[in-house]
């Protein structure tokens, strides 16, 4: 093979194991989502972990491994077959985590079971492509260029795969195709660049290659045999039916003992037929206002509710469903009717979207939707949504909502989440009255005076109309309604201390029902409780001052010869603050338009976009000998704005109403916005090496160093981020925090850089 393929074949080599990487990265992410119940905490946790390993393979290849390594093409030709192997195993383990580690599908998970398991899955495909970036690194290489310029390439051809399986995943892959046929697609071309890069130089792997292509391709043949053991295996516990994908969210349909169950990102969205859960969504709040006519209710209708709904004399019922996927199903299933007596109008629209836009006075709001345990469904129950809510409502609307609970216990956990959506609610509606049970109904009221806690009149209101039920019936409210059950209910929720509204950009219910939902939890519950609960807003600062004073510390070593290794720490802060970017902008994108779900592939793929534009422009630069410190500092400083800016941005959407300008954020303005840190991440990556690498000969020890401390910083910061500083800072503060940090290392540069400057100045002279 020539010289010149056979540097086309290692470019190509390179490219697709970037690609893979991004497009095996989006997959395991959507299938650990639905794993644990949806929780967008899960995102943050499978980054990290994505993140963490590729560290760990980038500094264990570079500089413990990297001198001692004397055949990097043989090392390299391995992983890559070791990759094809772990790519289907990695998301068939994925769906088997439920059985692992003793779960019931669809049960709200502990943190600390959500990171093992991320962790876990993950660990294989990124401790491989770390150690394959390095190993890339030092087989591209030209003579006659600076150690830096090789290093700068393959960062770029690796971004440049990724951009392409990120994009091609986005607009097709996972539109038409099951992930597990991905998986098996990639693998056998993976083995495919395998076979190209060790023909006629090691037979052993040539022949190993070629057995595994045979293997993929006859795997190819029978994916949907594959993917139905699969998906039965992790639904175990119930009678399998069916599992499909919408561009909002995945929809398994299970039954076990005749009731049928509809999971959306594996979390319980209703069980059919449910007549007692139906009865009191419905029945509570509309027997709490004297003459409901006009009705909205947002997710759930095909549950059952609007049979019910419609035994009051109502006027107008629009119901609100983002995903069709889930009425055809029902239809299909349940033989739900979507015209129910001409009453019913269905909207296939996301609910806060419509509320924003809605122009009609509504009597009853009821939310069927899951409780605060994810993102998505937290910003149903935040003081914007609450004040949106508020500008629908006739003069006597009301709005109810439910959470579960204990009737007979409140424990301190479940009493904060409580007093955070009371006080929420009350930041907007005059009244708000919480019901006792094993559900508690928050009810609110524009007015003063609607809201009753008798339960008699419930009842006579309920026999004007005609209503008739089976469980919203004396014996239950009598048990329930009581006056010393309500009593009791007030009694513990008064505030001892200052309570934190929820709200869009600082989800602290969500955080709350975190820490609640850790007390179902045997010992990996209570340690999650305690480490959640031992951080506080006050603490978060502290943690931040302490980190600046350690960054600092290299300006106080004294310094022999050449750009010390602390220049390398900005490239640390710099992950750390880049992977918060991604972190903030995915959750803002769920928490504006709710379907993340879909959108999370382009996001992270326009990232890497961004990665290829900085990489090449400053790879290109330095091969012409530019690339100073001048240019690192001016791209410090743009890590230090650009976190200052983000948040306006969040706000400046979240209050725009217009089709134009929802069009625009969901679909171009968030997608494309992490093309920005990706161009100054991309830009900076090179420059640090070729900074640090003056003076040097260590070209591998450099680049596994930079891309580990790259990997290991956003590590770091994905899981602070997406477990504390976000839920509990909110936000604004998070990306303030981010600021101050890369702060503290433009700082350090400054420091470091310029002395160096000037005394390699006097020497000359």
């Amino acid at each position: 093979m020539g010289i010149k393929i056979y540097r086309k074949v290692v470019m190509s080599a390179i490219i697709f194991v970037g690609f893979s990487s991004l497009v095996s990265q989006v997959l395991l992410m959507r299938e650990l989502l639905v794993v644990f119940y949806g929780n967008e905490l899960s995102l943050g946790i499978t980054l990290a972990g994505w993140l963490f390993w590729g560290g760990i393979g980038s500094l264990l290849v570079g500089p413990f491994l990297g001198r001692r390594i004397k055949r990097k093409l043989l090392l390299f030709a391995a992983g890559e077959i070791l990759l094809s192997v772990f790519l289907p195993v990695s998301l068939i383990t994925a769906r088997f985590i439920p059985a692992i580690i003793g779960l019931t599908p669809g049960e709200i998970t502990g943190t600390i079971p959500i990171l093992l398991s991320s962790f876990l899955v993950v660990c294989p495909v990124t401790f491989l492509g770390g150690a394959l970036f390095v190993l890339g690194c030092d087989i591209y290489r030209k003579e006659g260029l600076e150690s830096a310029v090789p290093i700068g390439y393959v960062y770029v051809l690796e971004a440049a795969g990724a951009s392409l399986g990120g994009f091609i995943a986005s607009f097709f892959l996972i539109r038409f195709l099951p992930g597990i046929s991905i998986m098996i697609y990639l693998s056998f071309l993976n083995v495919l660049f395998d076979f190209l890069l060790t023909w006629k130089k090691r037979r052993l792997l040539v022949s190993f290659s070629l057995i595994l292509m045979v293997v993929f391709f006859v795997l190819s043949l029978n994916t949907s045999k594959l993917r139905l053991y699969t998906l039965r295996k992790q639904w175990e516990t119930f009678e399998f039916i069916t599992s499909e994908n919408s561009i909002y969210e995945n929809i398994t349909v299970v039954s076990r003992n005749g009731n049928i169950s509809f999971f959306t990102n594996g979390l319980l969205a209703f069980t059919y037929p449910n007549t007692a859960t139906n009865e009191m969504r419905a029945h509570i709040p509309l027997l709490e206002h004297p003459s409901p006519q006009n009705i909205l209710v947002i997710g759930g209708g095909v549950s059952g509710i609007m049979n019910e709904i419609l035994k009051h004399s109502v006027k107008r019922v629009d119901y609100i469903e983002i995903d069709p996927l889930m009425i055809r199903l029902a239809e299909k299933y349940l033989n739900y009717d979507a015209k129910v007596e001409g009453r019913v109008r269905i909207v296939n629209t996301d609910g806060r979207i419509f509320v924003k836009r809605c122009r009609v006075q509504y009597d009853v709001v009821i939310l069927n939707i899951a409780e605060p345990h994810t993102a998505q469904t937290n910003r149903y129950y935040t003081v914007e949504f609450f004040k949106e809510l508020s500008n629908i409502l006739s003069e006597n609307g009301i709005v109810s909502f439910s959470i579960y609970s204990n009737p007979n216990y409140m424990s301190e956990e479940a009493r904060e989440l409580y007093l955070s959506l009371k006080a929420t609610l009350e930041e907007v509606f005059e009244d708000v009255l919480i019901t006792p049970g094993a559900t508690n109904f928050f009810i609110a009221s524009r007015a003063k005076g609607v809201l009753t806690n008798d339960w008699v009149k419930l009842l006579e209101r309920a026999r004007e109309r005609g209503v008739e039920t089976r469980y919203v019936r004396e014996y239950y409210l009598f048990a329930d309604f009581s006056k010393d059950r309500f009593e009791h209910t007030f009694s513990q929720l008064i505030p001892h201390k200052p309570v934190k509204i929820n709200s869009d950009f600082r989800p602290i219910s969500y955080y709350y029902d975190m820490v609640f939902w850790s007390t179902y939890f045997s010992k990996a519950g209570y340690i999650t409780r305690k480490i959640l609960k031992s951080v506080s807003e006050k603490r978060t600062w502290i943690a931040l001052a302490v980190l600046s004073i350690a960054l600092l510390l290299p300006i106080a070593i004294k310094r022999r010869t050449g750009i010390p290794y602390g220049i390398l720490i900005p490239i640390a802060t710099t992950g750390f603050a880049e992977i918060t970017f991604q972190v903030v902008t995915l959750l803002a994108f769920q928490i504006l338009y709710g379907f993340v779900f879909y959108k999370m592939s382009l996001i992270l793929t326009t990232y890497m976009f961004g990665l290829i534009l900085g990489g090449l422009w400053i790879t290109k630069m330095m091969e012409k000998g530019k690339g100073t410190a001048k240019m690192y500092l001016l791209t410090q400083i743009s890590i230090v704005i650009y976190p200052l800016l983000l948040p306006l941005l969040f706000f400046l959407f979240a209050r725009m109403r217009s089709d134009v300008a929802n069009y625009l954020g969901s679909h171009i303005i968030f997608p494309f916005l992490p093309v920005i840190p990706g161009i100054i991440g991309g830009f900076q990556f090179p420059l640090a090496n070729k900074l640090f690498l003056q003076g040097r000969n260590i070209k591998v020890t450099a680049a596994g160093m930079t891309y580990g401390l790259d990997l290991i910083g956003s590590c770091t910061g994905a899981l602070i981020v997406s477990i504390f500083l976000i839920p509990i800072l909110g936000i604004p503060n998070t990306c303030f925090q981010v600021s101050i940090l890369n702060f503290v290392s433009l700082v350090l540069i400054i420091s470091l850089l310029y002395p160096f400057r000037r005394s390699s100045r006097a020497g000359k002279m």
